[in-house]
C-alpha cells in the first residue's frame, strides 16, 4: 500500500430522525451544516457525532453489506440458489465480477471515509475546554469518547475484513491505522501492532465515556434494556437518548473482549466478558442492565420481538431498514432464502430461536424474520424492527467458555455455553464436550445468522464453514481484496 488519501465529508451532515419522533439532536432546525461553522456551537460536535453513526448505519456498510448482505452470504448463511441476481458468485468467493469489486470497493471507501470523519472530530474537540458544552466536561469526554472507539471499532472491522486473522499471520503488514486528519499517508502495521492501537483507543474511550455514563446513567436508561433503544423525554435533551444505539460504557468494554478474543489474548478476553456480566447483568450479579429474552417475548411476543433487543449491547439503527430489506429483495427478485434453518434444531428442539425462521411456501426453505417488521400496537417493539445488531450479550458467554475450554476448563466452559442454551429454552440436552468445536459453532449460527458475526467468527479461528451438508474450505478467500487503486479518495 504506497498511499492511502482520505478527506472528510463533513460539508453536508443530514440529521437523521429515531422512529418518526422528530430530529435526534436537539440543535438547530437546518438539516445541513457547513464544514466552516460546524465546530463553532457546541450543537455541530453534537452532529458530527451522529453524522457518522448515520454514515455506518447506511447500506453499503452495516445497514446492508457488513449485516444481512454480503458479509452473511460469505458466511454461507443462505441458500445460494434463491439469490439471483443480488449476489452472483459470491457464495463462491468470486471477488472479480465488476459489480462485486464495487461492492468492496465502496466499504474500504466509506469506512475511511467514516474514519476521517472521527479524526477531524477527535481533533477538533481536543481544542476545545468543558465549558463549551452545556455539560461541560463531562460532554465533552462523552463526544470524544465515542468518537475514539468508534475510530477503533471502524478499524478493527477494516482488519478483519482486509487482512488475515492473527492466526494465520499476526506479523504480516496490510493496513494504516489513521490517527490524525488531514492524513495522506500512514504506514502499514503489522497486524499485531494494529490490534494493540485499536486495543488503546477503546481504553482512552471506556474511560471517557464512563465520566458521562456513570453520572446521567438513570437518566439515559442505559440500564434499562427498554429505554436503550426507546426515545424518551429527559431533561438532558434527545442527543444524550437512546445509548444502546451508541457506543456506551458497556458496549466498549464488549468490545474489547471481542478485539482481545480475536487478537488470541484470551486473558484480557475472559477478563473484558467477566466484567460486563459481572457488572451489567443481574443473574451474575451485576445491574439490571443487559438480560436474554423474558418467557413472554419468547412465547406470546415471539413474532414481535426478533431481535431480542434486551441482550443488545449496542446497534446500529435505520428507521427505514425494514423497508430497504423489503426493496432490495424485490428489485433483486432475493428471497435471501436460508441454506439449512431446521438442521440447527435437530437436537435442540424446543429452542425458542426456532421461532425466528419463517416457513417459505413457495421456496420450500426458510427466511429469517429479524430483518421484516409487523404490524403492532406496543410502542416497546417497534424500534427492535430498525435495530442493526452489532455487539450481544451472548457473546460475552461465548468468549468465557471458549476461553475456559482452551485452559482445560472443561466444566466451567460447558456451564458458560449451557447459560445462553438455558436462556433458549433449548435445555433438553447437555452440550456435548467430546465435540465442544461443533457445539459453540451451533450455538453461534442459533445467535448470530444474518448479522454478520458468523463469517468473522470462523476467520478468526481459520476453519472451514460447514451449513446445509457442505463444508467450504474457505482459505485465502477470508480476506477480500483491497481496492486496486488504493487512493481512490
Amino acid at each position: 500500500m504506497n498511499k492511502i488519501k482520505y478527506y472528510i465529508i463533513l460539508a453536508t451532515i443530514t440529521l437523521f430522525t429515531l422512529n418518526g419522533c422528530g430530529n435526534w439532536l436537539d440543535v438547530s432546525p437546518e438539516n445541513q451544516v457547513t464544514d466552516e461553522k460546524l465546530f463553532d456551537d457546541y450543537s455541530g460536535f453534537r452532529n458530527a457525532l451522529n453524522g457518522i453513526y448515520q454514515e455506518l448505519s447506511q447500506q453499503g456498510l452495516y445497514g446492508r453489506e457488513l449485516s444481512w448482505g454480503l458479509i452473511s452470504v460469505l458466511a454461507q448463511d443462505y441458500n445460494a440458489d434463491r439469490l439471483n441476481k443480488a449476489y452472483p458468485e459470491v457464495a463462491t468467493y468470486n471477488y472479480d465480477l465488476a459489480d462485486t469489486k464495487k461492492m468492496i470497493d465502496n466499504l474500504w471507501i466509506q469506512m475511511y471515509n467514516a474514519i476521517a470523519n472521527c479524526n477531524k472530530l477527535i481533533e477538533e474537540i481536543q481544542k476545545k475546554d468543558g465549558t463549551f458544552f452545556p455539560l461541560g466536561k463531562a460532554e465533552k469526554d462523552l463526544i470524544e469518547g465515542e468518537a475514539l472507539a468508534l475510530r477503533a471499532f471502524i478499524h478493527f472491522d477494516l482488519l478483519r475484513l482486509f487482512a488475515p486473522s492473527p492466526k494465520v499471520n499476526a506479523t504480516g503488514m496490510y493496513l494504516p491505522y489513521f490517527t490524525t486528519y488531514p492524513s495522506k499517508y500512514e504506514p502499514k502495521q503489522k497486524t499485531s501492532d494494529f490490534l494493540q492501537l485499536v486495543i488503546g483507543d477503546l481504553s482512552k474511550a471506556k474511560d471517557l465515556v464512563a465520566h458521562f455514563d456513570s453520572t446521567h446513567v438513570t437518566e439515559t436508561g442505559l440500564y434499562s434494556a427498554t429505554w436503550r433503544y426507546t426515545p424518551q423525554s429527559i431533561n438532558l435533551g434527545r442527543f444524550f437518548n437512546s445509548r444502546g444505539i451508541r457506543l456506551n460504557y458497556i458496549a466498549i468494554h464488549g468490545l474489547l473482549a471481542r478485539v482481545y478474543m480475536y487478537a488470541g489474548d484470551e486473558t484480557n478476553a475472559e477478563k473484558e466478558a467477566r466484567f460486563v456480566l459481572e457488572h451489567f447483568v443481574a443473574s451474575e450479579g451485576g445491574e439490571d442492565a443487559l438480560r436474554f429474552a423474558s418467557t413472554s417475548e419468547l412465547t406470546s411476543g415471539k413474532g414481535l420481538h426478533t431481535k431480542y433487543k434486551s441482550e443488545i449491547m449496542f446497534a446500529l439503527y435505520d428507521d427505514k431498514l425494514t423497508d430497504l430489506y423489503d426493496e432490495f429483495k424485490t428489485t433483486n427478485n432475493t428471497r435471501f432464502a436460508l441454506k439449512a434453518w431446521t438442521d440447527f434444531f435437530t437436537e435442540d428442539g424446543d429452542d425458542s430461536r426456532k421461532n425466528l425462521g419463517e416457513y417459505n411456501y413457495e421456496t420450500g426453505l426458510y427466511n429469517l424474520l429479524k430483518w421484516q417488521s409487523f404490524d403492532t400496537e406496543v410502542p416497546d417493539v417497534t424500534p427492535n424492527f430498525n435495530l442493526i445488531p452489532v455487539l450481544r450479550l451472548s457473546e460475552m458467554y461465548y468468549i468465557i467458555s471458549e476461553c475456559r475450554y482452551n485452559t482445560s476448563d472443561a466444566t466451567n466452559a460447558q456451564v458458560y455455553l449451557q447459560k445462553v442454551r438455558d436462556a433458549y429454552q433449548a435445555d433438553n440436552r447437555t452440550v456435548d464436550m467430546n465435540r465442544y468445536q461443533k457445539e459453540l459453532t451451533l450455538e453461534m449460527k442459533k445467535e448470530y445468522l444474518t448479522e454478520g458475526q458468523l463469517f468473522f467468527f470462523y476467520k478468526r479461528l481459520n476453519i472451514a464453514i460447514e451449513n446445509g451438508g457442505e463444508t467450504v474450505n474457505v482459505g485465502n478467500k477470508f480476506v477480500l481484496p483491497i481496492p486496486e487503486k488504493e487512493d481512490v479518495f
